[in-house]
């Protein structure tokens, strides 16, 4: 049934956080508390049989295989169930295609490589309008905005899909979560956790709800928000190491750089 493949499919996710914990090696992946939230996402929507997940930033195919398995569960079944990941990184998306057909979910998940926003308008091609229940974004925080802008442009979105984005204090999205809280096509609910495998940082996911366009302006966020976007890219190139005479990011200075992008979001009201 439904139900054993479901937890068949989640084996393999299972393994990989067994892996990271024994290992004690920090593991780029939404597990956790993350992943709970994720999972509850899918649980609670009522899903359409054309609806999909779509995942912006595949890694090595973790989180677009739990939401397979959440899908097969409380979707429609196999025959209905579909998620499109996207990767930039040619290596890491050969890992995630293995990574899908290890798990037994190839005939769910489809694996594209490309920027998110070269890609993003095969979505309606593929699928057609409407079609996303759920976004799941996980990439280089600084452009969501831009992207999730793209999709209700094409028309991608029905209303009541969700939009769920990661990593969004730390190192931080903040002109996608202006736009989630000061869009009137949007509702945002915020939720602060701590990092997988990181008991003392925290971090914040977004959940926004897809209203339906609305044709009003978004508010511009203010000159602050756009030079804090631009040191969370740098902080994140620093994070890849990119940046060697800066040195290595160490946990209290990733706890840091949360509690001050994240002073900017209570500062707002968020």
């Amino acid at each position: 049934g439904s139900e054993l493949t479901a937890a068949a499919i989640e084996r393999l996710p299972r393994l990989l956080e067994t892996f990271a914990q024994s290992r004690e090696h920090w593991l780029k992946v939404a597990g956790g508390a993350k992943a709970e939230l994720l999972g509850t996402a899918v649980r609670e929507r009522r899903w359409g049989p054309w609806e999909v997940i779509l995942e912006c930033g595949a890694f090595v195919g973790y989180s677009a295989v739990r939401c397979a398995a959440q899908m097969v569960r409380y979707g429609k079944g196999l025959a209905t169930a579909r998620v499109m990941t996207i990767e930039v990184d040619p290596v890491h998306a050969c890992i995630a295609r293995h990574f899908v057909d290890l798990a037994g979910t190839s005939s769910i998940v489809e694996v594209s490589i490309g920027q998110v926003r070269d890609v993003l308008p095969r979505v309606v091609e593929n699928f057609g309008r409407l079609s996303l229940g759920l976004v799941f974004m996980d990439y280089k925080g600084s452009i969501f905005h831009t992207d999730l802008k793209l999709l209700e442009d094409l028309g991608a979105l029905g209303v009541g899909g969700m939009e769920i984005a990661d990593n969004v204090a730390l190192p931080g999205a903040p002109l996608l979560l202006w736009h989630l809280a000061f869009s009137s096509s949007w509702s945002l609910t915020a939720y602060a956790m701590m990092e997988f495998l990181e008991p003392n940082t925290e971090d914040w996911m977004a959940l926004g709800r897809y209203l339906g366009p609305s044709g009003d302006a978004v508010p511009l966020a203010p000159p602050s928000w756009h030079r804090l976007s631009w040191h969370t890219d740098h902080m994140r190139r620093r994070a890849s190491g990119l940046r060697p005479t800066e040195g290595d990011m160490f946990e209290a200075d990733r706890v840091a750089y949360s509690r001050h992008v994240r002073r900017h979001f209570l500062a707002a009201g968020i």
